[in-house]
């Protein structure tokens, strides 16, 4: 095997190799706290934007639902499309193959799991009074839902399944955007908007229900060196993700900007600045998690630093 492990020196790298790597039995809970994070201010957005379409009562929650859901499918998808790596360079190729069978077994379980919640969320257009007068949109929302559902179903294990689904994925996020500003410059802010959510809400969904319960099960060190790029590669886009979701948001924004006072405290206005403040809270979660290695259970995915730390105490 190479033992080139970048972040570390070739002696440490040797050194490294021989370790038992650290799995701790609780989950780290920040990741959690952060996937609620989103999820709570995503709540504020929709019921916010559904109220500015005519939605009420029951029907806001059904169209957050939609929102909710597509967002989990989607960023679940990349990770599962563009993170995770048939190869790793430096790595013992046996042991990929192994993590990753173990990681697609476990994803195709989510993946059924999420595959209802999607079905439910194509219930999402029939709430909307704005569709009624465009009936191609609707349906065509609702038939992307039904098709994502089934092709989770059937499993995110074949790239013949999932690079589908990620291409339904962009056609709502799409349809949504146009549903919910019309066909000029605005659509393409909430579009934007609202893939930056997706790539961060279903991306916590694999690290929390897939990345690390795999993880404990394959305590080596060329595994640990897998794991650890999947979530870098996933943390280097929450970096672009970030800034995205607060500079699209404020943009959005921006149309109520001349509102008195009174409007911004006040239900629903209230709703612009407590999502603002969740994603400030998100923002520290981020910085905190890799801070206490709370990235995952498994010692050296959150920092790979950890495993030299650990080979000079040896």
């Amino acid at each position: 095997m190479d033992t080139s492990i970048p972040g570390l020196s070739e002696r440490d790298g040797q050194r490294v190799d021989t370790l038992q790597i650290i799995v701790k039995e609780e989950t780290p809970f920040l990741p959690k706290v952060a996937f609620t994070l989103i999820t709570l201010a995503s709540v504020g957005g929709a019921i916010f934007t559904g109220l500015g379409l005519g939605i009420s009562g029951g029907g806001l929650l059904v169209r957050w639902l939609s929102l909710w859901a597509v967002a989990l499918a989607g960023g679940f998808l990349a990770w599962r499309l563009l993170y995770l790596r048939r190869a790793e360079q430096g790595v013992e190729q046996r042991r990929v193959d192994s993590l990753n069978a173990d990681l697609l077994q476990r994803a195709e379980r989510v993946g059924r799991w999420v595959a209802p919640i999607v079905l439910l969320a194509a219930a999402g257009p029939f709430v909307v009074p704005v569709l009624a007068g465009e009936p191609a949109l609707k349906w065509a929302l609702v038939g992307a839902s039904v098709a994502l559902g089934a092709l989770l179903a059937l499993g995110v294990s074949r790239l013949a399944m999932a690079w589908p689904a990620l291409a339904l994925v962009a056609a709502l996020i799409a349809g949504w955007a146009y549903t919910d500003v019309g066909p000029d410059w605005a659509a393409a802010i909430r579009a934007l908007h609202l893939t930056a959510f997706t790539l961060w809400l279903g991306g916590a969904l694999w690290n929390i229900a897939v990345a690390m319960p795999t993880g404990r099960r394959h305590p080596n060190v060329d595994a640990v060196l897998a794991g650890a790029r999947q979530l870098d590669r996933f943390r280097w886009v929450v970096r672009f993700v970030l800034p995205t979701i607060i500079v699209t948001g404020l943009l959005m924004a921006g149309a109520f900007r001349s509102l008195p006072l009174d409007w911004w405290t006040s239900f629903p206005g209230i709703l612009i600045p407590l999502k603002v403040l969740a994603i400030i809270a998100l923002v520290v979660v981020f910085i905190t998690c890799p801070l206490f290695r709370h990235c995952s259970p498994v010692q050296g995915v959150c920092n790979i630093d950890d495993l030299s730390e650990r080979g000079d105490r040896r």
